[in-house]
């Protein structure tokens, strides 16, 4: 996801050195792109998140379960992984501006197809259009990001890729479900207006420079996920860790809104959406700060964060209170990302010392995961939901999620020991 074609991979020791010998017009031609790739980010991010808001309506127009409405949310992310492993490696052979492109031509698809929806079955191939469209946005997105940075500023590239992605997925609840509570069609203008809002992206991409230098044709497009044995224990406890916290983000972004209405009788979707966008807030919040922290520090504390969360939500489902359902959706978005920082610092670190040669393929799996785990405990929550109802789903989640956690925290702190190194290469 974050990797780079070696051909054009910048040198942090000479980026000083370079920014200082490229010519003006040269830098704010690369300042245009890069913020161009920027809002890009920000409106596929949207774009695909604004079906959250929309569920109660969708249900009430075509009278489907809780637990279809899960499968239609989950659904966007086997079309996400797919694309995420295709077009990694194409956008190395092809360039970015292809992959670019095929993303925002996804994007429009699943727009057009959820705007004319009249019936259910068209709702999931419009996820599955949005799911490619983030994919591939995904594999290279960062890489155009690190690329056109005018200054080759790695860590300013990286910033920017996790608070656009951040940005786009808290908008996306909220631009929804304004649209939706206060202008009409309200199933249909959302979509049209951020069909209107990528048109700049578009004409922005297309303008990107064309790859330069002899492009070779991909030798493997799709890469299947690898760890190596060496950093095994690191990996797995800190992307279960992260899968743990993507689940709990999954359940805000899948069945809260809708458990919302009910059980608080709140009637307004910009309320119901807004702690979809609330615990990504607060979670990309957290990553900024999370560099203050140990990496085993922080992915503790982010793990424990959420089962605190979980615990929370059993809580409002007996007490019900929007004010307490916020501090709680503060408290997972934190937990998020706390473990999403510090799980990436440590794989990462863990990577860079025991398997140079296998980065891209680690953090392949480790995103892989965190997506698996987006996707599994909503599908459980549709089911559940479904035969017991809301009530003793809520609390059966909020349970096994919570002993989970806890489990996933004493390991983190008893594994202190082997993680020594990573977090010793972490802070060299």
């Amino acid at each position: 996801m974050y990797s780079d074609s070696p051909r054009r991979r910048p040198h942090t020791s000479t980026s000083t050195a370079h920014a200082c010998t490229v010519p003006t017009s040269t830098v704010r031609t690369t300042s245009r792109h890069f913020h161009g790739l920027n809002y890009l980010l920000v409106v596929l991010l949207l774009g695909a998140n604004i079906p959250t808001a929309l569920y109660s309506l969708y249900r009430h127009e075509f009278g489907f379960t809780p637990l279809v409405q899960t499968l239609i949310f989950a659904v966007y992310v086997a079309g996400l992984l797919p694309s995420l492993l295709f077009f990694g490696p194409l956008s190395d052979a092809l360039g970015r501006r292809f992959v670019l492109l095929a993303a925002i031509s996804f994007s429009l698809l699943g727009t057009v197809v959820l705007a004319f929806a009249d019936s259910t079955i068209w709702l999931f191939f419009g996820r599955i259009a949005q799911g490619i469209a983030v994919g591939a946005c995904s594999a290279a997105g960062s890489a155009a990001l690190i690329e056109h940075e005018p200054a080759r500023n790695l860590r300013r590239a990286g910033l920017a890729a996790t608070l656009t992605t951040a940005l786009g997925a808290s908008l996306g609840p909220l631009f929804g479900g304004a649209v939706a509570q206060y202008l009409p069609h309200a199933l249909v203008l959302p979509y049209v207006l951020f069909a209107l809002a990528l048109l700049p992206a578009l004409i922005m991409v297309l303008l990107l420079p064309a790859p330069t230098g002899g492009q070779s044709h991909p030798t493997q497009l799709f890469q299947v996920p690898h760890v190596p044995a060496p950093i095994r224990q690191v990996f797995w406890l800190s992307s279960l860790g992260v899968a743990l916290a993507w689940g709990a983000v999954g359940l805000f972004q899948s069945v809260v809104p809708t458990w919302i209405i009910g059980l608080l009788g709140v009637s307004n979707l910009v309320v119901a959406g807004g702690a979809a966008a609330l615990v990504m807030i607060c979670s990309v919040t957290a990553q900024l700060v999370a560099n203050r922290l140990g990496t085993v520090l922080c992915r503790t504390l982010g793990i424990g964060a959420v089962g605190a969360g979980m615990i929370g939500l059993l809580v409002v489902d007996f007490v019900p209170s929007l004010a307490l359902l916020c501090v709680v959706t503060v408290i997972v978005g934190v937990g998020h990302g706390l473990s999403f920082a510090g799980a990436m610092r440590a794989v990462g670190a863990a990577a860079a010392e025991h398997a140079p040669d296998a980065q891209g393929g680690t953090l392949a799996a480790f995103f892989t995961v965190g997506y698996v785990g987006l996707a599994v405990p909503s599908i459980c929550a549709g089911i559940a939901i479904t035969v017991q109802g809301m009530h003793v789903a809520i609390i059966e989640l909020a349970i096994i999620g919570a002993v989970l956690c806890g489990v996933l925290a004493v390991l983190s702190v008893r594994t202190k020991g082997g993680d020594r190194a990573e977090v010793a290469s972490t802070v060299a």
